[in-house]
């Protein structure tokens, strides 16, 4: 079974077996901003070990892709077997073995039940990767007889090495198409260790194993190269002395630019010190970015832990990278997306780590700036000027999607559109940069990076917009929006909203001085278009609400989504093969609304009653198939008043994976954004946040089977701690001083000054 704790909570996920532990180690992933790293499942099948380790920025030319995120070999238990006989362990049956994520100290226990001849044992492997930021992984086996009564004595033999069983498929997720993108060029063995030179077509990494005989073992420890440039190091156990044998593993990963050649690992730092500080970092982690909800044992309590800790030990510390920090899709748990970033970075995890490490935000925007000068080669080559920044961007900020994608065996190819009509990831781009301005007043980075990717995001914008005669107006034609089912549209409301508030931002940086090299025509220019964008509107029930697109309105009717249940609401498998398919859809029916996303990021430009009538017109026509659609659901559930809505869409967010059905054979990985969409839904949903200048101000609201919700954010240099305990009450304070709050008559509650 797989078992996610947290304190004293706990909770069973989904039974461990052959069909589900390709699941069961995505979600277990343990990782920093330098490595993601699957931990040891009983019974893993090969499928389940094609992805063992990702490392940040290790990329390779592609299977259908330009450039995708290779999949590496680790270090692990390659095999448990008899000395004397050579009988491998196998595992006891009809006892199922386990694994337990536990949040609070960021790491794994696998529990597996074995025998060899008449003999049982247990087989506990624990497992973290080290704190602060070290590509370094912490492994504690322990392996003890079970069955007293038999006393035959027996030595076991346990050997740990690198298994180069790791292949990239075919897009992440094509299991009959694979490429090895690594080879293990050579290995030195010393006495408890060996150090490994493994080579893909860019990167020279260095493994350095080290096994650690704990005191009270009586193991034997000899590292041995195999003919195949592997290298194993084998631990003897000997049962007639003792029942009980534990020793830790500790490796790392190293690049030729930390340090050259090979060279046998060093003594291992004392395995004790290693793991206090772990603890003690993750105790500090959750003290400062710990999010909360008491709502008597609701599964949204085990689900926002489990994707604020996904979230944290992905992001902290990526601000170190020098050039920007690419965050993957499924950031380093999987090779799903190609190790891709798209617009979901922007809207929501770098939404996220504005408010909990403005560090990490900037360095996402840092990627955006240093790959300028591509976004710009693409917009030239597509026939734009400016900076067009990709639907799907790499390493190198190059466009990565897949123009088409084959369906093996069946030899079909299926056309991708996105990658040719996605028009509004610049203005997505700038959009994240002026929420990261607004809640830092960083103005000089506004001065020295941002007003450079406004700019060429601007003209950009511009160049997208054509003048129509027939509706006097500037549009859009062949675009396609967030909305993924329906493409070759004209004026996607979304998409064309957000390339002239880009030109809007723009020029108010022009007006305050921090642009400076725009010219007089190019201004005059984006003022008309701003002044003439054609935004498609549609009367429902008598109120006007944004349009999907120019003509949606006239598409048939589709089935409305009533039940309120968990993952994509297909009512037959018709939509859902369309939908794998990539079919243009020809009804009403979106997979995530563009609308509401709107809403969500700009929900002071639109009335009330007219983001309630669009919420109920929407939200049953969506099949919320992405992982996308129930973060921004959320935030504008709460907007309307809509709290239970809203708490259930914070539930599915924070739970996406967790809840994730089927979960046979899953190669998927974890959807970060998801989790980013949860908290947005939290703490810009029900708890209000805005800014408003250099004030913060709240409209906090409590579902009714919630009890209170805690949260912490990062403002202007200050750590701020929330608690929402009932409706229309709100505690702030910082260091354990509370601040003073003003409340308006329209609800909002405002921080007024200092703590007290």
């Amino acid at each position: 079974m797989l078992i996610v704790s947290c304190g004293k909570k706990s909770e069973q996920v989904t039974d461990l077996r052959p069909a589900s532990c390709a699941f069961v180690s995505c979600v277990t992933t343990l990782a920093n901003a330098l490595i993601g790293v699957r931990p040891h499942v009983p019974g893993a099948t090969e499928r389940a070990q094609r992805v063992q380790l990702l490392a940040n920025g290790v990329y390779a030319a592609g299977v259908g892709v330009s450039r995708e995120i290779v999949s590496l070999p680790a270090p692990r238990i390659l095999r448990i077997y008899d000395v004397e006989t050579g009988e491998s362990a196998r595992p006891q049956a009809g006892v199922t073995g386990k694994v337990t994520l536990r949040l609070d100290s960021a790491s794994v226990t696998s529990t597996e039940y074995l025998h060899v001849g008449q003999q049982a044992f247990e087989l506990i492997v624990r497992q973290f990767v080290n704190v602060p930021g070290r590509p370094e992984v912490s492994m504690v086996i322990e392996l003890q007889q079970t069955n007293s009564e038999v006393s035959e004595p027996r030595r076991l033999r346990l050997d740990y090495g690198i298994d180069t069983s790791a292949v990239n498929e075919y897009l992440g997720t094509f299991s009959q198409l694979t490429a090895r993108h690594y080879d293990v060029e050579r290995c030195e063995c010393g006495r408890d260790g060996f150090s490994a030179l493994l080579v893909t077509e860019e990167h020279r990494l260095c493994y350095d194993v080290n096994i650690q005989r704990l005191p009270t073992s009586t193991s034997v420890v000899k590292a041995w190269q195999h003919s195949d440039c592997g290298c194993t190091i084998s631990t003897t156990f000997d049962f007639s002395t003792e029942r009980h044998h534990r020793l830790v593993a500790q490796w790392q990963v190293r690049s030729r630019f930390a340090q050259s050649g090979l060279g046998m690992p060093a003594m291992a730092p004392n395995f004790s010190t290693i793991e206090s500080e772990h603890l003690a970092r993750w105790k500090n982690l959750w003290g400062n970015h710990n999010v909360s909800i008491s709502a008597n044992g609701d599964p949204v309590e085990i689900g926002m832990k489990y994707c604020i800790f996904q979230l944290l030990q992905h992001g902290i510390d990526s601000h170190y990278h020098p050039h920007g920090f690419i965050s993957p899709a499924r950031g380093l748990t999987s090779t799903y997306h190609s190790g891709s970033t798209f617009f979901d970075t922007e809207l929501h995890k770098c939404i996220f780590w504005i408010w909990n490490d403005p560090r990490v935000a900037r360095s996402m925007i840092d990627y955006r700036y240093n790959h300028i000068e591509k976004a710009i080669e693409f917009a030239m080559s597509t026939g734009f000027s400016g900076a067009r920044y990709p639907e799907a961007s790499n390493d190198r900020g190059s466009e990565n999607g897949p123009h088409y994608i084959l369906s093996y065996p069946h030899r079909a190819l299926k056309r991708e559109w996105s990658v040719e009509e996605v028009l509004h990831i610049s203005a997505d781009v700038c959009y994240a940069l002026n929420r990261y301005w607004m809640a830092t007043g960083d103005d000089a980075y506004m001065n020295f990076r941002g007003s450079r990717i406004a700019i060429e995001c601007a003209r950009f914008s511009a160049s997208v917009f054509t003048w129509s005669n027939d509706k006097q107006a500037y549009v859009t034609k062949r675009i396609m929006g967030p909305d993924e089912y329906h493409y070759h549209v004209d004026n996607s409301f979304f998409t064309n909203y957000l390339l002239k508030w880009c030109l809007e931002f723009t020029l108010s940086l022009v007006d305050q001085g921090f642009i400076r090299d725009a010219t007089i025509s190019e201004i005059a220019h984006w003022r008309a278009i701003i002044k003439d964008v054609y935004l498609p509107w549609m009367n429902v029930d008598g109120v006007l609400i944004p349009e999907e697109f120019d003509g949606y309105a006239m598409l048939p009717e589709t089935g409305l989504r009533l039940a309120k249940m968990s993952g994509p609401r297909f009512l037959n498998e018709r939509e859902k093969e369309s939908s794998e398919k990539l079919e243009n859809f020809d009804t009403k029916l979106v997979k995530q609304a563009d609308i509401i996303l709107l809403m969500s990021l700009f929900p002071d430009d639109f009335s009330h009653e007219v983001k309630q009538a669009a919420f109920k017109f929407y939200e049953p026509r969506t099949v919320h198939e992405s992982s996308l659609s129930h973060g921004p659901h959320a935030v504008v559930a709460a907007d309307i008043g809509a709290t239970e809505a809203c708490a259930l869409f914070i539930t599915r967010a924070s739970r996406y994976n967790l809840d994730f059905m089927p979960v046979t054979d899953y190669s998927n990985g974890l959807h970060l954004s998801a989790y980013a969409g949860a908290w947005q839904g939290l703490v810009e949903g029900l708890a209000g946040l805005r800014v408003d200048g250099n004030r913060l101000f709240f409209r906090p609201q409590l579902p009714g089977h919630w009890n209170s919700y805690r949260f912490a954010l990062h403002f202007r240099g200050q750590q701020i701690r929330i608690t929402v305990p009932a409706n229309d009450v709100i505690c702030i304070d910082s260091e354990g001083d509370k601040f003073p709050v003003k409340r308006h008559s329209d609800g909002r509650v405002y921080i007024c000054g200092e703590p007290e």
